[in-house]
């Protein structure tokens, strides 16, 4: 995986100059998008619900101007609006955790402690928190739920700006109409910034000069954890959040390095993973949610099958202690919950811009939220309890369908007030930049213009090149005609679809190209890695629901091409190559290695599909309908040996 290279902070400065225009903007297929503006901060209506609109400052001078989101190392490298928002998060998080509108409180909402906000209440499961996973209504739940979070973060920083003297109080006036919360963008540089994963206690900026405080977006320190009584797991009882933990005496602490080496070695596998989604599906059904793909029938990847990984990953090691972000009803405690959700709503508003007619859905809750009942039937107009745009109606996946609504925009979703058909030339432009150049489409894309090194000038493959990201260009131009012909090539993936009962709680399935170790603490940084489907799960009462995703195993294949492994991508020559190589383990909670034959409903498949490169950077890949090449394993039917087509 490239670093956050010069080339990605140019296409970001470029996107973000000045303030984002938003006149035009995506639609809800078969409905009218327009939405009343609502301005104001958070208020009490007369029947006592919250209603709230976002941050709907900074939206000049022009009316249709709207404020950025921005990647958390773009608002690290402006001290003045970083310091604010530290501030700004300091003051959140020592709220009374009594209060509606603290920290506490506000991340109850997504899971734990289970029980009302803002006194919403329905006919719902008792043990689940508000949040709808494996549901279509997954991504535009969390837009509100984040401009909720937006808005009173923005109100703590604009206390703390009244309190600062002059000239300082004018400094930070200029900052703070267009502050925003940051998101953290792991498909593009997947390492988490020190200033959020190493700095337990960080330097800034008060009204009463410079200090040294508990770092607010390390960790969230609980005052009261009477709460989480009935939660059997250490979770329940410890006083600050943790990721990827170690114990030491009996004491959970945070781990960044090994965390970032786990990072590091999915990165490519992000990267390949997220491109794919946003450039080839359409169906925004399969897009938003990692339960069972009813449509296709098919096992497709989505955004939260992607965000699941990261939740994983961030929560601990296998075989070790389990972090925050790994219990779905605990995530959104840890600081680092929300620069991951706003990158997911990135993703969303990107897939968004370039499918502009594509945002409708329909459902089913399986297995019901806090408010919702199981089996029933989700549409576009489905309350998104329990956020509330008026004193008397919810926001619905219509009604938030416009991040603009709420008061901000992303880098990547510009308007630029040019033609519809431009901007979403554009975007796609844009993403082919930021992501298409780690992926295999554009790696071979960039291969293809150059020149076929010869003798002691070629290229060679580096050492410590992960398997799941794409040899660099000047290699694979040496292999040019192996893998591309016509100006296509075939692309591989792992598709799986399981139980996330299966295990009784969180675990990993497991994809290696070549030898791996039966130790399953050596599997996550394993040289034969190439990426993980993860299931995220609460750590007690997981329903029975089945969940699909895919690995995607072209940028490994590469790699072995760039080796002399194999000699190309098609089909009779891969199919034997995975029979023999490719390996699939399974780890559950507790990190020990499951028999697979155990893992129920698992059903794992090897498919191909032939896909066209872009002519230009403004087209996206065209991909092929996939074909099954390998059944690898079927649990239910007792097939345990993989088999070729």
């Amino acid at each position: 995986m490239a670093a956050w290279s010069s080339l990605k902070w140019a296409v970001a400065a470029t996107c973000a100059m000045g303030l984002m225009q938003a006149e035009a903007l995506p639609t809800v297929a078969g409905r009218d998008s327009t939405m009343e503006s609502f301005t104001g901060l958070l208020r009490r209506q007369q029947n006592n619900f919250f209603a709230f609109s976002g941050v709907q400052q900074g939206l000049g001078p022009a009316k249709d101007q709207v404020p950025l989101r921005k990647e958390i190392r773009e608002m690290i490298a402006n001290p003045a609006e970083f310091n604010l928002f530290l501030l700004a998060m300091q003051r959140f998080q020592q709220m009374s955790q009594q209060d509606e509108k603290s920290y506490y409180a506000i991340a109850g909402i997504h899971g734990r402690p289970f029980k009302a906000w803002d006194k919403v209440t329905g006919n719902g499961q008792p043990n689940n928190g508000y949040c709808t996973h494996k549901d279509v209504l997954f991504l535009p739940w969390h837009r509100p739920y984040l401009a909720l979070y937006e808005q009173l973060i923005w109100e703590h920083a604009r206390d703390v700006v009244n309190e600062f003297p002059e000239p300082k109080k004018a400094a930070y006036n200029a900052v703070l109409p267009t502050l925003r919360i940051p998101y953290w963008d792991w498909a593009s540089n997947s390492t988490i910034p020190r200033e959020i994963g190493e700095l337990a206690t960080i330097q800034v900026d008060t009204p009463k000069g410079q200090q040294t405080i508990p770092n607010p977006l390390y960790s969230y320190k609980f005052t009261d954890i009477n709460e989480f009584s009935d939660l059997q797991s250490p979770l329940g009882k410890l006083k600050e959040t943790v990721r990827y933990p170690q114990v030491v005496n009996g004491a959970y602490t945070s781990q960044i390095d090994p965390l970032n080496r786990v990072m590091e070695n999915a990165a490519g596998g992000l990267t390949s993973t997220v491109y794919k989604v946003l450039t080839s599906y359409k169906d925004f059904n399969l897009v938003s949610t990692s339960g069972r793909n009813k449509h296709t029938g098919r096992p497709l990847d989505s955004l939260e099958s992607i965000h699941d990984n990261i939740h994983n990953a961030i929560g601990g090691p296998i075989g070790g202690p389990t972090g925050h972000m790994a219990d779905i009803s605990m995530a959104a405690f840890d600081p680092i919950f929300f620069l991951h959700h706003t990158n997911i709503d990135r993703l969303f508003a990107i897939w968004q811009e370039i499918n502009p007619t594509g945002y409708t859905l329909s459902g089913q809750s399986d297995f019901g939220t806090f408010t919702i009942e199981t089996g029933t039937k989700e549409s576009l107009d489905t309350p998104l309890t329990p956020f509330h745009q008026t004193g008397s109606a919810y926001y619905t996946s219509a009604s938030a369908a416009r991040t603009q609504t709420f008061g901000y925009t992303y880098a990547e979703t510009n308007d630029w007030n040019i033609p519809p058909q431009e901007r979403v030339n554009k975007v796609i432009a844009i993403i082919n930049r930021i992501y298409g150049q780690d992926a295999p489409a554009g790696a071979i894309g960039v291969a293809l213009t150059l020149p076929v090194p010869k003798g002691s000038n070629a290229p060679m493959i580096p050492s410590n090149q992960p398997l799941n990201t794409p040899p660099p260009p000047g290699v694979l131009a040496g292999y040019k005609k192996n893998i591309v012909q016509d100006g296509k090539y075939n692309e591989w993936a792992a598709e799986i679809q399981v139980n996330q009962a299966a295990l009784n709680g969180q675990f990993r399935i497991y994809v290696f190209l070549g030898d791996v170790s039966d130790d399953a603490s050596q599997w996550d940084t394993a040289k034969s890695f190439i990426g993980t489907f993860s299931v995220l799960t609460p750590m007690e009462g997981v329903h029975s629901h089945i969940a699909e995703g895919t690995v995607q195993l072209t940028a490994a294949l590469l790699n072995k091409i760039a080796r002399s492994e194999i000699e190309n991508l098609k089909r009779e020559t891969v199919t034997p190559y995975l029979l023999k190589n490719l390996k699939l383990k399974v780890a559950g909670a507790g990190g020990k290695a499951a028999d697979i034959k155990t893992v129920t409903d698992l059903k794992v498949t090897v498919s191909s599909a032939t896909v066209t490169l872009p002519k230009s950077e403004s087209e996206v890949p065209k991909w092929d309908a996939a074909e099954v090449a390998i059944d690898f394993i079927d649990v239910p039917k007792g097939v345990f040996t993989p088999v070729g087509n």
